[in-house]
């Protein structure tokens, strides 16, 4: 079962790897990016990053797509973290077993204007985010899970104002 997707653009670290994994009851941390799979010393990172009783699995976002989607894993409890919106939505696409997306943290860059403290969206990604909710899934945005969350309709008027 997919407990929660997450967009995060370091994908495992502190509050993903301690505060979201304990916070969902999660088993497995499926990381679904096409960079990761092909980066040793990222995996290595993430292995130490994440707790002792969780399983961490590197996918490219077609092999991720395939682990949601086989009913052997169906029994896992399983926190999938994307690096961008865009991956999160190519997932969503593919895995009707996700049935919502939660933003966190996308840093600085050109073009991307700031919702919140932590998250910064570009027309990309909110085109992206748009796409998503227009499936029926829920989008929010929640740096940690103690924080309130930001719904849909609030980060859209936050990124045009």
């Amino acid at each position: 079962m997919i407990k929660l997707l997450r967009v995060d653009d370091r994908l495992i670290h502190g509050q993903v790897a301690v505060s979201w994994t304990s916070f969902l009851g999660v088993d497995t941390i499926v990381v679904a990016n096409d960079h990761a799979i092909e980066d040793k010393l990222m995996q290595m990172a993430f292995q130490m990053a994440k707790p002792p009783q969780v399983t961490l699995s590197v996918k490219s976002l077609d092999g991720a797509a395939a682990v949601i989607n086989n009913p052997k894993h169906a029994a896992r409890v399983i926190f999938v973290v994307t690096a961008s919106v865009q991956d999160a939505f190519y997932l969503m696409e593919r895995c009707d077993s996700i049935s919502e997306v939660c933003l966190g943290g996308m840093r600085k860059a050109p073009d991307k204007k700031m919702v919140e403290r932590q998250v910064y969206l570009d027309q990309e990604d909110m085109e992206a985010i748009e796409k998503i909710h227009a499936m029926g899934k829920d989008v929010f945005l929640q740096a940690v899970p103690t924080e309130k969350k930001l719904l849909y309709d609030d980060i859209v008027k936050e990124f045009h104002r």
